[in-house]
């Protein structure tokens, strides 16, 4: 069973297609999951009337008339494709709208009382100013999910990667995630240059891990891997691209987030250069 039961999406207002919906969608009907939409209004883009130079209460007034106009087709627009959604996924639906005062802390309150939040990896991701997905994470301690512009999803979920390093934010991150991967064809559970840190993984890097996730009833297998030099990112990408996953999962900064917000890190690395959905936990 499914432990994903209120999954929150934000709404990106300047996709047309509604692509992180789709998805969203998706995901509801696998887990029989509760769907929340939020919907920042902040983020819809400037109409024609914001470059308009009036003069005199009537043309004032008839600006402000036709951006409200504007703003309530979006809004109507954004809730109507939300119901179409759970309609054809057969799942229940909330819309939730934010609006332009406080909209970065009613983003975290929303996300607050949910167990999973997805976000589209577009710059107009339909988050207010101010929010990223590791603000999510790490204000309100809900995985997030951020998924690619233009991802198209396989109604069965092939596979899974875990970026398995033995911290407590990689833990987190792959107990986050057990919903995901029980419904996966299988799991790898992938070590990078165990032989750098002797003991830390135990007898066999990666066993010990895997066997526990085996026993939730997914498909796992360790998978040991060397970077030759290359990037911890570029690994992973490398590995997720060969198996084309559905889905990365991995702790976010396991080291201090002050170093890596100075000289820079996996997580901030991966964010920066999202190619499969990532989800992300701490």
């Amino acid at each position: 069973m499914s432990a994903w039961k209120s999954i929150a999406v934000f709404i990106d207002p300047a996709d047309p297609e509604y692509g992180i919906l789709d998805y969203a969608g998706w995901l509801a009907q696998q887990c029989d999951a509760h769907l929340i939409g939020i919907f920042n209004m902040g983020g819809l883009p400037n109409g024609p009337e914001a470059h308009t130079r009036v003069r005199g209460d009537a043309a004032i007034q008839d600006c402000i008339a036709r951006r409200r106009e504007r703003q309530e087709r979006a809004v109507f627009a954004a809730g109507q494709r939300l119901a179409d959604v759970g309609n054809k996924r057969g799942v229940s639906v909330e819309f939730r709208v934010l609006w332009r005062a406080n909209e970065a802390q009613e983003a975290v309150l929303n996300s607050l009382h949910c167990d999973l939040v997805i976000i589209g990896d577009r710059k107009e991701s339909g988050l207010p100013e101010n929010v990223t997905p590791e603000r999510v994470v790490f204000e309100v301690g809900v995985p997030v999910i951020v998924v690619p512009e233009g991802w198209q999803q396989k109604e069965q979920i092939g596979a899974v990667l875990v970026a398995w390093n033995a911290t407590r934010e990689a833990r987190r991150a792959m107990t986050d995630a057990l919903t995901y991967i029980t419904l996966a064809d299988k799991t790898l559970l992938l070590v990078i240059d165990p032989e750098k840190e002797e003991g830390r993984f135990g007898d066999v890097p990666g066993a010990d891990a895997a066997r526990q996730l085996a026993r939730h009833g997914g498909n796992v297998q360790a998978v040991a891997e060397k970077s030759y030099g290359r990037p911890v990112d570029e690994v992973i990408l490398s590995m997720a691209s060969k198996e084309d996953v559905d889905l990365i999962v991995m702790g976010a900064y396991s080291k201090p987030r002050t170093r890596q917000l100075l000289f820079g890190g996996v997580t901030r690395s991966m964010l920066t250069n999202i190619r499969h959905p990532l989800l992300i936990s701490r």
